[in-house]
């Protein structure tokens, strides 16, 4: 079978070496791109198809960035692409859209439900941040640090925020909440020349429990490095840390210190990094906040995906100024 459920999958993997006999399935995708598994033989591969933009550009940086962790010889997989017929790393279907075909990594999503999961992904966030800083990447980044989200959701200022949210029903109930947020947004952006003197690096961007692969208690695999750019190199930890604030408190605070612990087994940071690391955790959430209200106001995402993103990103705010003495506490116990 070549198309299924609307996604042409053999028109990219015509452009490999595989057994006629190849099989696709379906059984996970991203919010930013459609992915199959490719069953070939005894062999398995995942196709990546990207939804989001076609730029090749972005997905040759990411290779790139991919071939020079794989000769850092990391103590776990990244993804490795596929070299097609032509000895190329990317397909293009007629549509437009762009393909990629990689090695299958062994190993189920990670879980924060799991103390070790927690330990080791913070342990792989330091190794990984110890080998981008030193990796040899000739290339521009694609993508703006998160410090300048002004520029990156610039069609989305505080006045068209209130718009959207008085336009719909649903959202209206959130209103006190967002003031809150573009409270948080005013604060957060007077802090920005004070985050760009911050340690810069190449960082993955994106580094969440689902983009990292277990097998039992071990990490044994980084997925998705799509959005990688050089960024505050803190911004790697700050993005893990924004997945853990939660109404039980105590348990949150213990799962940041198993985090951190593990952290800063394999890197350290500076005093002035781990100052500013409770105000990077809200900027990754309003990142995500702005990311998508442009996607609700371009008519992507329907009002209950932005609702979400509302609450969430209001809760995470409130949690992380209410608490900030205590992650200090630990931020520097095991990251100094």
């Amino acid at each position: 079978m070549t198309r299924e459920a609307g996604v042409d999958v053999g028109a990219y993997l015509a452009a490999y070496e595989l057994p006629a006999s190849w099989r696709a399935v379906q059984e996970e995708s991203g919010m930013n791109n459609t992915t199959r598994m490719i069953y070939a033989g005894d062999v398995r591969y995942v196709l990546r198809i990207y939804d989001n933009h076609q730029d090749s550009g972005i997905v040759e940086l990411e290779h790139h960035l991919l071939k020079e962790l794989q000769l850092a010889k990391l103590p776990f997989h990244v993804p490795q692409p596929v070299f097609s017929r032509e000895g190329k790393t990317i397909t293009v279907h007629q549509s437009g859209k762009l393909g990629a075909l990689y090695h299958y990594i062994e190993g189920e999503r990670s879980s924060p439900d799991n103390d070790s999961h927690i330990e080791g992904l913070g342990w792989a966030t330091g190794m990984l941040a110890h080998a981008l800083q030193r990796i040899n990447v000739i290339n521009k980044p694609l993508y703006e640090p998160y410090y300048e989200w002004e520029k990156t959701h610039f069609s989305v200022p505080n006045d068209r925020l209130r718009q959207l949210v008085n336009e719909s029903e649903l959202l209206n109930y959130h209103l006190d909440e967002l003031e809150q947020l573009i409270g948080h947004r005013e604060r957060l952006s007077e802090l920005r020349t004070h985050f760009m003197k911050l340690p810069h690096q190449w960082i993955h961007g994106d580094l969440v429990f689902s983009n990292c692969l277990a097998a039992g208690d071990r990490i044994v695999g980084i997925l998705d490095f799509e959005f990688c750019t050089k960024d505050i190199r803190v911004m790697e930890l700050a993005v893990v840390l924004a997945e853990f604030p939660h109404d039980d408190t105590d348990e949150a605070v213990r799962r940041i210190g198993l985090l951190c612990q593990g952290y800063g087994s394999a890197a350290q940071l500076t005093r002035e990094e781990l100052h500013h690391l409770p105000d990077l955790i809200k900027l990754r959430m309003m990142d995500v906040f702005l990311h998508f209200a442009g996607r609700y106001e371009s008519n992507l995402d329907a009002a209950e995906v932005w609702d979400k993103q509302i609450v969430r990103t209001s809760f995470v705010c409130g949690w992380v100024d209410r608490n900030r003495e205590r992650l200090m506490e630990l931020f520097l116990k095991f990251l100094l």
